[in-house]
């Protein structure tokens, strides 16, 4: 058991030297550029308040009178939470911040995983790796919403209908018609997933549109997560006591381990991570600031190539360069 944990930890630690080998050249020239797209802790101040992260596209949908109204609204929702705050709704909410965060790498994997199936023409590909990454990132925003309740776990398991229909009506909050926009972008996705599935097209994707901006939707709806969590953590700041940051194993076990359909499944990487958080931050933050680069590059370079032949070096990384890892939100 030791020998070939030890072998799978030194093919990790080898995958890690060599990517970080592969993209050193890269992140020197890229770096002032990277620097200025990710404007990490260029706070922003906006309807009133001050914002840790630096919103690409979120505050451009609404008026900042619409935004100062809602997140007025939002932050009294978190505080009938936080002002009843315990150890329980601590690691509940705890729990729900990382799996959020994990919602948006892994729409950064599925959407750099698109990259490589298009330029590889591994088209019949395309419609799932795009609709799974949206609904990631739909189910982030939901692990995020004051009036959703936990229900023991299972909010981990909301239907597909049920998340877009609850991020859409929470996008109306800020602007009615770019919730109907972003609906209506979510049905393409699903009903170009269900034709390949179902219909098994004979004309291939000849009938699929492709004339949207996908990583528009997705940065505006990370950052709706990522604008949930800042007044989230504001608020716990606020009204809570230190003595209730804890983290729970009931918790950190539904995080860990899932049945699906009579088969049961344990991610021991996820359980190395939530043993952290217990550790070192075992209370809500705003997105950006709970996750650690640590955590951002074992969970996008899981999906790296094990294996690879000699002179394939490039193939190894199908979830691209770190430095594209930003396309969509400013992770560590």
């Amino acid at each position: 058991m030791f020998k070939y944990g030890f072998i799978f930890n030194a093919k990790k630690l080898f995958l890690r030297i060599v990517r970080a080998l592969k993209f050193w050249v890269d992140g020197l020239f890229l770096q002032k550029n990277i620097q200025t797209k990710v404007g990490k802790n260029k706070a922003m101040n906006f309807a009133g308040r001050n914002w840790y992260y630096s919103y690409r596209e979120l505050f451009s949908i609404g008026t900042e009178k619409k935004f100062n109204k809602a997140s007025n609204d939002i932050a009294s929702r978190y505080a009938l939470l936080t002002k009843s705050w315990n150890e329980d709704l601590n690691s509940q909410w705890t729990s729900r911040t990382y799996l959020s965060t994990k919602m948006i790498l892994n729409a950064t994997v599925l959407l750099k995983q698109r990259e490589f199936a298009q330029e590889s023409n591994l088209r019949v590909v395309v419609p799932y790796l795009e609709y799974y990454a949206v609904l990631s990132l739909l189910r982030g925003v939901v692990f995020m919403l004051p009036d959703k309740d936990w229900e023991d776990g299972k909010l981990i398991e909301i239907s597909h209908a049920k998340a877009i229909s609850l991020t859409c009506d929470w996008i109306a909050k800020f602007d009615q018609e770019k919730a109907k926009e972003v609906k209506s972008f979510c049905n393409q996705l699903k009903a170009q997933r269900e034709l390949i599935s179902y219909k098994a097209p004979a004309s291939g994707d000849a009938n699929l549109g492709f004339d949207y901006d996908i990583e528009y939707f997705a940065t505006l709806l990370a950052e709706v997560a990522q604008f949930n969590s800042e007044l989230l953590e504001s608020s716990v700041k606020k009204n809570t006591s230190k003595d209730d940051h804890v983290l729970l194993n009931k918790h950190a076990e539904q995080v860990c381990n899932i049945e699906i359909e009579g088969f049961e499944f344990h991610d021991g990487e996820d359980s190395h991570r939530m043993d952290y958080v217990r550790r070192k931050q075992p209370h809500p933050l705003n997105l950006e600031l709970f996750m650690t680069e640590g955590q951002v590059e074992d969970f996008i370079g899981a999906w790296d190539a094990d294996d690879y032949e000699e002179g394939s070096e490039e193939q190894m990384f199908y979830s691209g360069s770190p430095s594209s890892w930003q396309d969509i939100f400013d992770v560590p």
